[in-house]
């Protein structure tokens, strides 16, 4: 065997399984919206995703390292003049240098493009929650079934009746999680049969998890208003904002939270 093809190989293989990860989750819901909903793609679940891109990226440092030992001469020949003499900061070497600090600064600096590729992401994991919609309150899924029910004011009695009549398994001291699992549903799919059974006609609910990661707009259409009437209604609590900015750097200037200034405007956690 040749332990420096091996390692080249490893790399090629490493390097696709982590392009594909990535993209997975670059593209995929956020936490709150994939354990509600059981999101998956192609069987495997986001947290699965996320762990396979961790170990392959420890597979891919530890290769790195073998990498660099068994080529290490071509390495340091690409710091030498053509004279051959060692020279840290070649031409080559500063490109890539300028290279790998645009890349690393405009990220911080959340400038373009790296902003609009950035945002590009936000705007395609936020659009899941119009497909699946998002829980009543964060973390809703790890809740009991019993304290699920009293958080949001359901009788537990006519909950358990509920999901009898629907032949789910459970116990009230499950969480919802354990509950969807063990009947092979999504937390979500718990939820809506008993909002179902217990939202009255015309009383509908706005779920107010994860507005900080959505734009102005974005929030307006959450809550079914234009977003010309929540900027109006932003500026009533003397609060400045534009369609395009995300709701928690608007709300951060003035040293809010987002739920801070949904409840200021009449909404209920």
């Amino acid at each position: 065997m040749n332990f420096k093809k091996i390692t080249s190989l490893t790399m090629f293989f490493v390097m696709l399984v982590m392009t594909y990860t990535g993209i997975v989750l670059f593209i995929a819901p956020p936490g709150r919206i994939a354990h509600w909903s059981n999101w998956e793609i192609f069987g495997l679940t986001k947290d699965e995703y996320a762990n396979i891109h961790s170990t392959f990226m420890a597979l891919f440092i530890f290769m790195t390292l073998f990498h660099i030992f068994y080529n290490f001469k071509p390495i340091t020949s690409y710091m030498k003049n053509k004279a051959r003499e060692f020279v840290f900061f070649t031409k080559d070497m500063i490109v890539a240098l300028v290279l790998t600090l645009v890349f690393l600064l405009g990220t911080l600096f959340n400038l373009s493009p790296f902003s609009n590729f950035l945002n590009l992401g936000d705007g395609v994991k936020n659009s899941w929650e119009k497909e699946y919609g998002t829980a009543p309150y964060s973390h809703a899924e790890l809740s009991s079934l019993k304290m699920f029910s009293r958080r949001l004011g359901y009788d537990l009695q006519k909950s358990e009746e509920i999901l009898k009549q629907n032949n789910l398994k459970y116990k009230t001291s499950q969480s919802l999680t354990q509950i969807a699992d063990s009947n092979g549903v999504s937390p979500q799919f718990i939820y809506q049969l008993l909002k179902k059974n217990f939202q009255k006609e015309g009383s509908a609910t706005i779920e107010l998890t994860g507005l900080g990661r959505k734009t102005v707009q974005e929030v307006a259409n959450t809550l079914k208003i234009s977003t010309e009437q929540f900027i109006n209604q932003l500026k009533s609590l003397g609060i400045e904002a534009k369609a395009d900015e995300k709701f928690r750097s608007v709300t951060e200037k003035y040293d809010l939270s987002p739920m801070d200034v949904m409840i200021k405007l009449g909404y209920k956690k």
